[in-house]
């Protein structure tokens, strides 16, 4: 029997007691290592102007920055995989995802950047043309190819939700393998993981109003329930618990 969102909520903060001030290091650590790489090109676009070869250059840089950042993400993934797993870990495993094959994960960010860019592209041209000569079936059917591709890009990103996790979970495993086995886990488990993220919603909106510095604790309790999701997708929670004697159904 698969866990309910409650349950995973639960068991999340459980991990979380006594290592908050882990998880919200680390990944204060990592935003301003990301900021501190980006800063440069900002300031560059900034004190030289908005043309187009200066915003080009800053859009290049982020993506780039971004995609190497996605692996000290997958190093977050695994201080959390560690939580889950009552493993000692130091803020210093954020960056041992650079001595397993980051080159998986940045690829990895690269193609679900290109799917992302491929979803909602065609609505986005449809409705710059519109706008541009200012026909309104032009920018109607912009809209609506608009949302046709954000709906599309909702059900691949849950469909490929656990490519990441997999990534960490098994150094030796390529990306397309990591993208068909994320779609077998998530068969049937899709609409589960997006009530997870409606229920983080109200956290979420508390977070951000206050001035989000609540996002400091908001932010590790996501990324915790999703990784305990992920090791009830696997069948390693319930053998967990089950070897500990304990029951969450």
């Amino acid at each position: 029997m698969r866990h309910t969102s409650a349950e995973l909520k639960r068991l999340s903060r459980e991990q979380l007691t006594g290592r908050w001030g882990l998880a919200i290091g680390a990944n204060l650590l990592v935003e301003m290592i990301v900021s501190g790489l980006l800063m440069p090109f900002y300031f560059l676009l900034i004190i030289t102007g908005n043309g187009a070869v200066q915003y080009t250059t800053y859009m290049i840089a982020a993506i780039i920055i971004s995609a190497v950042s996605m692996v000290l993400q997958c190093g977050i993934l695994r201080m959390y995989l560690a939580f889950a797993r009552k493993q000692e870990v130091s803020v210093g495993i954020i960056f041992s995802e650079f001595t397993r094959r980051p080159d998986r994960y940045i690829l990895g960010y690269i193609l679900l950047f290109v799917i992302e860019f491929v979803c909602v592209l065609p609505g986005a041209i449809c409705l710059v043309v519109g706008l541009v000569a200012e026909t309104v079936l032009a920018i109607v059917i912009g809209v609506l190819l608009y949302i046709v591709g954000i709906v599309i890009l909702m059900v691949v990103s849950l469909r490929l939700s656990q490519i990441f996790m997999l990534l960490v979970e098994h150094s030796d495993m390529s990306i397309m393998e990591a993208f068909r086995t994320s779609a077998g886990l998530m068969e049937g488990n899709m609409g589960r993981l997006f009530y997870i993220y409606l229920s983080f919603i109200g956290w979420t909106l508390l977070g951000l109003l206050s001035c989000g510095i609540g996002m400091l604790w908001v932010t590790p309790y996501m990324m915790q329930t999703n990784v305990n999701f992920y090791r009830d997708l696997t069948g390693e929670l319930k053998e967990g618990l089950n070897s500990e004697g304990l029951n969450m159904e």
